[in-house]
């Protein structure tokens, strides 16, 4: 994957356990994984019902786990809500914190350009990348909800404004962050 091109497409819930094939039905909590097939660009998602994650069940080889997060199947029209919630997107956040990995590093700090864009997250100042030179910045952000909290640091992997700005708008739209708000231009 080029980082001046990210592509990240994230599926619903799929309402099937990936282990069990077991119906996974309104109100009930599961795992939602984001997995890695080799020699494809998009993240593609499993859902494991609970029963089989805490009995051990994961993404079998070739596929590589990106990152995962609990989730609970709403009642709700599959487009009246966002793919994840505040508290899953911070948790997915968090939970990549220590990849080196070049994919994994892109999508953690254009995932934390969404979060200061919804205001889960505070900007705190960073170095910018040395677009082109290979030279990473860091960005640094803590958690609105604890003004006095922690201040966390996210690498900069030096994407162009354009790239950011395009992969910060896929990823919102692919994880229908903004689902209150209508399309522009007539997409959908």
């Amino acid at each position: 994957m080029s980082l001046g091109n990210p592509a990240y497409s994230v599926a619903r819930p799929t309402r099937r356990c990936a282990a069990t094939d077991v119906e996974i039905k309104p109100g009930e909590c599961f795992i939602a994984t984001l997995v890695e097939r080799p020699g494809e660009e998009d993240l593609e998602r499993l859902d494991f019902s609970l029963d089989a994650w805490e009995g051990g069940a994961r993404p079998v080889a070739p596929l590589r786990l990106f990152g995962f997060w609990k989730s609970c199947l709403s009642d709700a029209e599959p487009n009246a809500r966002q793919l994840l919630d505040d508290d899953e997107l911070l948790d997915l956040f968090e939970q990549l914190a220590e990849t080196t990995d070049e994919k994994r590093v892109a999508f953690r700090f254009v995932l934390a350009l969404v979060l200061i864009r919804k205001r889960l997250l505070a900007y705190e100042g960073g170095v910018p990348a040395v677009v082109g030179s290979g030279k990473p910045g860091l960005l640094r952000v803590r958690r609105r909800r604890d003004a006095a909290g922690e201040v966390i640091q996210v690498v900069d992997p030096g994407m162009d404004d354009a790239a950011v700005e395009a992969a910060t708008e896929q990823i919102g739209r692919i994880m229908n962050l903004d689902a209150s708000r209508p399309p522009r231009g007539g997409e959908g």
